[in-house]
């Protein structure tokens, strides 16, 4: 491949991660408004807001659905990570108690 062909497929795979990164914020806002809504139907209803046997669920399905090349205990890291900071929003509104 020329100097010239390698950079433009540089700049192509670029973009492809620039467009992915845009969906996963999409995707991640998304996830936010839904835990955002389910919190205030449990809230209505009396459930806790916090429940670690469904968040360890979510975990386990996550690294079950995991394809790679991402590690399993890496993809777990990096749900787990994304649902804290969900939780932080629903702490900040004063509607998160465990």
């Amino acid at each position: 491949m020329t100097d010239s062909g390698r950079q433009e497929r540089i700049e192509e795979l670029r973009e492809r991660v620039d467009g992915v990164d845009r969906e996963l914020v999409r995707i991640l806002n998304e996830r936010a408004r839904i835990v955002q809504e389910l919190s205030i139907h449990k809230l209505e209803a009396g459930v806790p807001l916090f429940d670690p046997k469904r968040e360890e669920a979510i975990l386990r399905k996550v690294a079950d659905l995991n394809e790679g090349p991402i590690y399993d205990s890496s993809m777990r890291d990096i749900f787990e990570l994304v649902m804290h900071r969900i939780r932080d929003l629903e702490a900040q509104r004063g509607e998160f108690q465990r």
